[in-house]
């Protein structure tokens, strides 16, 4: 993960490194989640924040997993995800685990990056993903 918003975007806490593409988008699965209920426990509006950051229409139902569901099939979502699937494939595993894990940033700034993360910024940074 080399900026910002890779980090914020795709890191996790899991007890072991990921070892598979699969793996680590099933653990996204569940931080998507987990920041979803968090929203919903702060008295965030998950929908609006979901509809106002991507510009998409949401029609569906209001629980967590349907709302992580659709957030997971968006187009924003479906472009970081092959990018992460793409970075999996040309990854490097002779380079050192705190390498492989925040690239470029400190392991310091990751965590502080990973502790500050909400859903709103999760959105922001999501809507910086660029797709075809």
């Amino acid at each position: 993960m080399k900026t910002a918003t890779e980090l914020r975007l795709f890191m996790v806490v899991n007890a072991e490194a990921f070892t598979r593409y699969e793996d680590h988008e099933a653990g996204i699965y569940l931080q998507v989640y987990e920041l979803i209920q968090s929203a919903l426990e702060e008295d965030e509006n998950p929908i609006g924040l979901i509809q106002d950051y991507l510009g998409v229409t949401y029609t569906l139902g209001d629980s967590i997993n349907e709302l992580t569901s659709f957030l997971f099939h968006t187009g924003e979502m479906m472009a970081a995800l092959q990018d992460l699937k793409e970075n999996w494939q040309v990854l490097d595993k002779t380079l050192p685990e705190d390498s492989l894990m925040f690239g470029g940033t400190s392991k310091e700034e990751a965590t502080e990056i990973y502790a500050e993360t909400t859903l709103r910024n999760y959105l922001e940074a999501l809507s910086e993903v660029t797709h075809g």
